[in-house]
C-alpha cells in the first residue's frame, strides 16, 4: 500500500471513529488529527510529488547548489508503518530538524505522534524518536532512535534512514528506512520509517 493510500486511509478512520480513544477529539466532534494529515498530505505534494497523477516532485539538490555553511531549519512531518499481520500499525508525528553546514551535523526529532494501535483505534503515542546525521554530501545517514507507546502498546525504534536533499536551491530535505526492523512490545516486526521536510521559514 502507497503512503498515500495509507494517509486517505487513517483519514478515514479519524472521521470514522470521531477521534475515539487517544482524546483527540474536540467539542466540535471533529478530530483536530485531520487537519494535521491535510497538512502533511499537501506538504507531500509539494515535495515528493505523485507521478500517477502528474504531479512532479522537487528535483535532487545538485552538487553545485548545496549549502556549503550556514544553517537551515526545516519543518515537516514523520511517517511510521509496522507491518503486524492482516492489521498494520501507521502513524503519524510532526517532524523537525536542524542541519548545520558548518559543523556538517543535523539534529532534530518526530514527535507529537499519533495513529492505530493493535485493535485499530486511533490514539495519540508518547515519547520522542530523535533525528541526527552526520552532514556530507546526498545520500546522508540520518539515524533514528526512540520510543513510542499507547496504552498496551510500546515501538522501539532505531536505524538509520538515507537523506536526499531537494530543490535548487536547496529548499527540501527527505529521508527513508524502507527495511526497518521496529520493536512492537519485544517482539521484532518489519517497518519503514519515512520524514519529510520543507524550509523554514521558506526562503
Amino acid at each position: 500500500m502507497s503512503r498515500y493510500a495509507t494517509a486517505l486511509g487513517l483519514l478515514f478512520c479519524l472521521s470514522a471513529c470521531g477521534g475515539g480513544g487517544g482524546g483527540g477529539g474536540s467539542g466540535s466532534g471533529i478530530d483536530p488529527r485531520l487537519a494535521r494529515l491535510d497538512v502533511y498530505e499537501a506538504q507531500k505534494l509539494r515535495v515528493l510529488g505523485d507521478p500517477g497523477a502528474g504531479v512532479m516532485g522537487m528535483p535532487v539538490t545538485a552538487d553545485a547548489n548545496m549549502p556549503t555553511g550556514g544553517a537551515m531549519s526545516f519543518a515537516g512531518y514523520g511517517t511510521i508503518r509496522v507491518e503486524t499481520g492482516a492489521t498494520p500499525l501507521v502513524l503519524f508525528g510532526d517532524a523537525g530538524v536542524q542541519v548545520d553546514f558548518d559543523t556538517n551535523t543535523a539534529t532534530g526529532a518526530i514527535e507529537n505522534t499519533f495513529g492505530t494501535n493493535a485493535r485499530g483505534d486511533v490514539v495519540d503515542y508518547t515519547g520522542v524518536v530523535t533525528l541526527q546525521a552526520a552532514v556530507t554530501t546526498q545520500d546522508m545517514p540520518l539515524t533514528y532512535d526512540g520510543a513510542l507507546s499507547a496504552g498496551d502498546t510500546t515501538l522501539d525504534l532505531s536505524g538509520t534512514m538515507t537523506g536526499v536533499f531537494l530543490g535548487n536551491p536547496t529548499t527540501a530535505l527527505t529521508a527513508a528506512d524502507l527495511e526497518a526492523g521496529i520493536l512492537q512490545n519485544g517482539t521484532l516486526r518489519t517497518a519503514t520509517v519515512v520524514v519529510t521536510f520543507e524550509q523554514t521559514p521558506p526562503p
